[in-house]
């Protein structure tokens, strides 16, 4: 049914008609509706029967206007492809300009200009890093893979590094960071067997909560489906979230009585209470509300009118609770190492939501909590100024998720929303992660880009992890793919300004970086960084290079380049073979690839150091399968005629070998000098209390 509402005519009907629009609100309780109410498209109807005039269809209904705000709204642009495009332009300017210069140099010098077109064709080839997209493509694969073993479906592949930049998770309570299920854990009744006939027979098992008011009973050694078939119902008055209550008239043993259930300040309303009484009662109310838990009140009536909401007898109370998951704890503790900021979002009363917030590890005060009311009433500007501070938003409507996560973006926050609802559709596209539970709507779960399969707040936590990982890797790869280019690079530039031959020549280069390091390059991307969550999240600002990439790869480039121009020379020179010279520079460019590999499978842990040597054996078997292949480029009679080198001697492996070692030590020295720094930054300070569950929690 498309938007609708009780015409006033002869033909409308209305009779106990019961609506359930969570599909909107993400209210699970029914809604009562009258002649002149709208009725929705999309909701279902609980219980009743009633008679409807369509008056707007698609675009125009109400989800209808969900769809067009989102469809309005652009697709965000992920940090990744900020810096990959950055990074693109970064390294297109260089090329452009090293190939202008050195052709300049080479008209200037009285080079031919068909050798200097050639030359800057090799240089184009040497800068440019084909392995770079293939790398990358295959790390977010593998990124989307590991997240979906933790119970997480990645729906973009370019979202999977997006989870590693997140500040901010704004999380739901309700089957999230509790199980969705309550339960009864505290009661208070004046007559237990009345209590137990509200209980069974004021029921319809609509909901979790319905559900365990009955096994509450069954427990106690009462079979509810015995009381309920022998005690038929003659009247009912459903639940409805704005009348708060449920009334049913039942025969109990051949005598009609009035069943009472409902939020207890409307129950306690309809009883006849002295005032003594009722102060007490009520001091209970406010006793159980501060402890957070949900309240429900039970009453009943013999005589009089029993349809008639008055001189009710007062029961007592249920209080409810739906226990927090396990591991959330753990997952906040994460979070707070990683100095990721968790908000609770919440429709709970302020009480409910304090408590779960306290139960997961969530300090908060007084100021730190804003209700629904207030959001309301404030601008986006003010909003800003506070959302930053603010733990716990509750009573808050799904309309205003949207609100929330456009004021932590105005603040420059990287967003990962939770919702479930067709409502909560602007505020997962608005996030820079869209994130839905496996129950959600199917809207919700249309916009979001990650899915917890699980629905537990631990699986975002997972998937943030995993996130930091992929983009760890992303920087080792970048940094080792270009530390080869750039040393391609300086060895033919510095044979070109030195007057000699090009050492290296374009299927030599081709061979290097498709065939040779090709595997190592792709493979160095399955490595599992440790750490990544006792460190800050990444900015924005922050390049695809960090700091120690941007020194290493100079250093490496200018050494791999001395050295291999260096025994070109000698062997060019001192045997007079321009082949031989070639062949030494070819092979000590690709061995040193080989080897400098392992340093960077980590920039934060010497790999001397390292238990885990040899966890990574697809490198160890890259690596082998390099050798080989360079093996076959020498020794293989028509592969070296193709590659234009010929068969070395055992003492120039020797040399290339040693070269490539003294390269490694170099990589792990710079390491050395940064690591014991780091460590101390990273644990000073640090609240044991977080600290010692995260080992577990990561494993």
């Amino acid at each position: 049914m498309a938007p609708s509402f009780f015409s006033r005519n002869d033909r409308s009907i209305a009779v106990s008609f019961n609506v359930n629009e969570a599909i909107l609100t993400g209210e699970s309780e029914p809604v009562a509706k009258i002649v002149s109410d709208s009725v929705y498209m999309g909701t279902t109807v609980f219980a009743g029967r009633g008679m409807m005039q369509v008056v707007a269809t698609g675009s125009s209904t109400e989800l209808g206007k969900i769809a067009g705000s989102i469809s309005e709204m652009k697709e965000e642009v992920t940090p990744l492809q900020l810096k990959l495009e950055s990074f693109g332009r970064f390294l297109t300017r260089l090329v452009v300009v090293i190939c202008i210069g050195i052709f300049a140099i080479g008209l200037l010098t009285g080079t031919k200009v068909s050798d200097m077109v050639k030359i800057s064709i090799v240089l184009t080839i040497a800068a440019i890093p084909e392995g770079l997209p293939i790398a990358v493509t295959m790390i977010l694969v593998l990124g989307m893979r590991a997240i979906l073993r933790r119970k997480g479906l990645v729906k973009r592949l370019l979202a999977v590094e997006t989870l590693g930049s997140v500040t901010v998770i704004c999380t739901d309570k309700t089957g999230t960071l509790t199980e969705g299920t309550m339960r009864v854990v505290r009661t208070d009744f004046k007559s237990k067997d009345m209590a137990n006939y509200v209980m069974i027979l004021c029921n319809n098992l609509a909901d979790s909560l319905e559900a365990s008011l009955w096994n509450y009973v069954r427990a106690s050694g009462t079979d509810p489906q015995t009381i309920a078939d022998k005690s038929k119902r003659t009247h009912e008055v459903p639940f409805s979230s704005e009348k708060k209550y449920m009334l049913t008239v039942n025969l109990i043993d051949g005598t009609e009585v009035a069943l009472l259930k409902g939020a207890p300040e409307v129950v306690l309303d309809f009883c006849s209470l002295r005032n003594v009484e009722r102060d007490k009662t009520i001091a209970e109310l406010q006793d159980w509300a501060n402890s957070g838990l949900k309240l429900l009140a039970l009453a009943y009536k013999k005589d009089d009118d029993l349809k008639k909401l008055q001189d009710f007898v007062w029961l007592g109370l249920v209080g409810f609770d739906d226990p927090v998951r396990p591991s959330v704890k753990d997952a906040i503790a994460l979070c707070r190492s990683a100095g990721i900021k968790v908000k609770i979002i919440s429709g709970d009363f302020r009480g409910t939501a304090v408590k779960v917030a306290g139960a997961i590890g969530l300090d908060e005060d007084s100021s730190q909590i804003l209700e629904g009311k207030e959001l309301k009433a404030m601008s986006e500007s003010e909003l800003a100024e506070v959302v930053g501070d603010t733990v716990i938003f509750c009573r808050v409507v799904p309309s205003q998720k949207l609100k929330i996560v456009s004021a932590l973006q105005t603040r420059g926050e990287v967003v990962a929303m939770i919702g479930d609802g067709v409502n909560d559709a602007p505020a997962l596209k608005k996030s820079n992660i869209g994130v839905s539970v496996g129950n959600a709507t199917d809207v919700a779960k249309e916009t979001a880009s990650l899915i917890l399969l699980d629905s537990n707040f631990g699986t975002l936590v997972n998937a943030v992890e995993e996130g930091r990982i992929l983009f760890e890797n992303i920087r080792k790869v970048a940094a080792y793919v270009l530390s080869d280019s750039f040393a391609e690079i300086l060895v033919i530039v510095g044979a070109m300004v030195l007057g000699w031959p090009a050492p290296l020549t374009v299927g030599q280069i081709l061979w290097i970086h498709l065939i040779c390091d090709g595997p190592a390059d792709i493979v160095l991307g399955f490595e599992r960084e440790k750490g990544v969550m006792d460190k800050p999240p990444k900015s924005l600002k922050e390049g695809v290079l960090d700091p120690r990439g941007k020194m290493l790869i100079p250093a490496i480039s200018i050494t791999s380049a001395a050295l291999c121009l260096f025994f070109f020379w000698y062997h060019w020179n001192t045997d007079g073979d321009l082949v031989l010279g070639r062949t030494v520079a070819f092979t000590t460019i690709a061995v040193q690839d080989l080897i400098y590999v392992f340093s960077y499978r980590s920039f934060s842990h010497s790999v001397f150091r390292s238990r885990d040597l040899f966890s990574n054996k697809w490198l160890w078997g890259a690596v082998v399968l390099g050798f080989g292949e360079q093996l076959l480029a020498i020794y293989l009679p028509y592969l070296n005629n193709v590659l234009e080198v010929k068969p070395l001697h055992e003492l120039d492996w020797l040399l290339a070998i040693g070269a490539s070692i003294g390269i490694l030590m170099m990589i792990e020295a710079v390491k050395y000098w940064g690591i014991p720094h780091r460590r101390q930054n990273q644990n000073a300070g640090a609240d044991p209390r977080v600290m010692k569950p995260l080992e577990a929690l990561r494993s």
